[in-house]
């Protein structure tokens, strides 16, 4: 295959979001990028070259390992740096005294006001939602340390809980401790890096092990930390007595007791047990629905209540909770007050690291595949709360391979992809320090220079996809994975879109947009649909997905279900493509992706307005923005035809790209401003309007632009 044409024309559709796009919001905008080394490396502590590598090219956020006072898993340790596995025997679990707990505190003092000192404006260290290290039987690991608590109090830990640590762990329905990574501590079947010691999954909804947590989230404040990355933060499934008394007033708090009786077939003051997963065979209920509400809104608590704690000692500390991959819902609902969520992708068939992938056919002739992260950016930042995303990749897992590894250029691709699609977003990398430190000032001092190009915004689109990821709830990963595949087919199409969730699924937010795309969506409340067939009727175009809903959130069916009715689908067997008017409007129905593609799909339904690429650069992407005071609005320009591998390719520049942009109904492009981090000052493009069009040409685009353009 080869690159195509540098010179391109391209056409990118969009539509402004005006004052009343927000209607129903509460006034979330958009924060600046940053920087983001993640380091669990031993040898910080009493290292000063250690500070003076990472004083020549800090980042905004330095995530370290377990340099901590007090570790998570086994309390007041030799060991430093590492996550949960590392330093998990011999030595490094040996129990300080408090007269080297002391020295430990005072050393991190000094480390974290120095490292602060070196320019980085947020340091993390390493603690784990639900891990602790020991052995029951043995009293060895965590419990040494409960055993000996009191010798600690100095530190500011509360009173001993009086539950013993075996007393703190989730447990299975049947009351034994649940197994975590393969190590069943009621069996003793071992973690191998903590060997002899067992590997425990405590429960977030226990108070002993809450007393805890929270004791060293207020030790990690007390050093001068400005927060905490809170490993393993998705993972929470118990059955023990506090779960269940919780869970009663969970439900409580949600329905009243008419509709408890009439959904869970219970009367005032009968418990509902927490559900089990159904078999393969089984029938979903909704008592296992809400017992994974529950679990994941313990998850949120918990993450709230870790940030009380060290607020108690910084009066400011940053959640940064791992646990984005795979869980959309827990992003959504468990970490959208933490101020960070990871994304930890580790595993894809090209390995994970943005950019380009060239896989040899035969000869000189090669497969060509761009790997990106729109959906973690852009999902994050459509749950419009305090979250922002940070993603971590890889090439590979658990071995590497060389061709797919993060280069210099690929490295400024991440940041900028992270500028690009985010809101307050980042993009993992390694402490390389040497190899990294030129890319890292440079992406750093951009966008803290050009901070007014990322603050207070709102996403500026054309098309709306419905990203319902509570449908996980209900076993329907289909309706994500198929938003997933739109999106490809929208990046590639160059059509600005957003995600819709649930929150915002309303007639009001849809008038913004010219379509809707509405994918495998099986379980949706009359409110939903009534909002999708207003907004139609009302002269929009919503293209309706595979499958559609037959039975509200509380599994009440519908008979016959709405959609399907309205579109005249069959009961049985394919249904193909349709299109309906109705209204002033148009309905789309496709089974399955259709075969002409999103694109031409849309423009059919609605002409010109679509975005269309008359030719070449199918590697470049675009996301936009909007400044509702200022009026301005932010294209930002991405070329993902940079190569990974170790052996550093050249990037191949696009030249000459012109861009059409259509413009509000009687609004005119004033200025343009193409502000690229190679540059040192902002080019002015000339822009004119045409058709109620802004048209410019960026005469060179090497990885990434963020393009301003000032309307009136």
């Amino acid at each position: 295959m080869t690159r195509a044409s540098s010179v391109a024309i391209l056409s990118v559709a969009v539509i402004i979001m005006t004052a009343s796009a927000i209607g129903a919001d509460d006034g979330w905008r958009t924060e600046p990028p940053i920087t983001y080394v993640l380091d669990y490396g031993r040898d910080h502590l009493g290292h000063p070259e250690y500070i003076e590598a990472v004083a020549g090219s800090p980042p905004t956020l330095l995530h370290l390992g377990k340099d901590v006072v007090m570790t998570h898993n086994w309390g007041p340790v030799q060991g430093l740096g590492g996550e949960n596995q590392a330093g998990g025997k011999g030595d490094a679990i040996r129990r300080l005294s408090p007269e080297e707990t002391q020295e430990r505190l005072e050393g991190l003092t000094d480390m974290a006001a120095a490292l602060h000192e070196a320019g980085c404006k947020y340091v993390t260290p390493y603690i784990c939602s639900m891990t602790l290290g020991g052995s029951h039987r043995t009293r060895a690991g965590f419990w040494e340390f409960y055993d000996h608590w009191n010798e600690y109090l100095r530190f500011g830990l509360p009173p001993r809980p009086k539950l013993d640590p075996v007393d703190w762990m989730q447990r299975n329905p049947d009351g034994t401790m649940k197994s975590t990574y393969g190590c069943k501590p009621d069996t003793s079947e071992f973690y191998p890096p903590y060997e002899p010691n067992l590997r425990y999954a405590a429960c977030v909804n226990n108070p002993g092990w809450r007393t805890w947590i929270d004791a060293v989230a207020r030790l990690v404040a007390t050093v001068g930390y400005d927060g905490a990355f809170i490993d393993n933060s998705g993972t929470q499934q118990c059955y023990c007595e506090f779960c269940q008394e919780k869970f009663q007033r969970f439900l409580r708090n949600k329905y009243t007791p008419t509709e408890m009786k009439e959904l869970f077939g219970v009367d005032e003051g009968q418990p509902v047990p927490l559900a089990e997963r159904p078999g393969a065979d089984g029938e979903l209920t909704l008592a296992w629905v809400e017992s994974q509400r529950f679990w994941v809104e313990s998850l949120h608590q918990h993450q709230l209540a870790i940030r009380k704690a060290g607020e108690e000692v910084g009066g400011h500390f940053i959640l940064f909770p791992n646990g984005g991959h795979h869980r959309p819902n827990h992003v959504k609902l468990a970490f959208c007050d933490s101020d960070y969520i990871m994304y930890e992708l580790s595993v894809g068939d090209y390995g994970t690291h943005p950019g380009l992938v060239r896989s040899r056919i035969v000869d000189d002739i090669y497969m060509q595949v761009h790997n990106d992260h729109c959906w973690q950016f852009k999902y994050t930042q459509a749950v419009r709360r305090r979250v922002k995303a940070l993603v971590l990749t890889r090439a590979g897992y658990p071995k590497t391979r060389a061709s797919l590894e993060l280069n210099v250029n690929t490295a400024a691709l991440g940041m900028a992809e992270a500028a690009t699609f985010g809101s307050g977003a980042g993009f993992l990398l390694r402490p390389r320090w040497d190899e990294y430190r030129d890319v890292l000032n440079q992406y750093r001092r951009f966008f803290e220079e050009h901070a007014d190009l990322y603050t207070g915004l709102v996403p500026y689109a054309q098309v709306a996809v419905a990203a319902f990821s509570e449908q996980n709830f209900y076993g329907n990963d289909k309706q994500i994975a198929q938003a997933r595949k739109v999106t490809a087919e929208l990046l590639g199409s160059h059509i600005l879109f957003d995600y819709v969730t649930e929150d915002y699924f309303t007639a009001e937010n849809l008038a913004n947009y010219r379509a809707v795309i509405f994918p495998q969506v099986v379980y949706a409340n009359p409110d939903q649909i009534a909002a999708l067939t207003e907004y139609v009727q009302g002269g929009g175009v919503a293209l309706v997905l595979g499958v559609t809903p037959t039975a509200d959130m509380c599994l009440r069916p519908y008979d016959p279900p709405p959609l399907a009715e309205k579109l005249g689908l069959p009961q049985e067997g394919p249904a193909g493509e349709k299109t309906l008017s109705d209204g002033k409007g148009t309905w789309l129905y496709a089974d399955q992706m259709p075969g002409n593609g999103l694109r031409k799909a849309l423009h059919t339904a609605l002409g010109e307005d679509v975005a269309v690429m008359a030719g070449g650069s199918e590697a470049v992407r675009f996301n936009a923005f909007v400044h509702l005071d200022e009026g301005f609005l932010m294209l930002h320009v991405l070329n993902y035809d940079v190569p990974l591998g170790v052996d550093e390719e050249p990037v191949a520049d696009k030249s000459n790209l012109t861009l059409s942009i259509p413009l509000p109904e009687g609004a005119k492009a004033t200025s343009a401003q193409a502000y690229d981090p190679d540059q040192a000052q902002p080019e002015t493009l000339a822009v004119r309007t045409a058709d109620g069009r802004a048209e410019l040409t960026l005469p060179d685009l090497r990885i990434y632009k963020a393009v301003k353009i000032q309307v009136q």
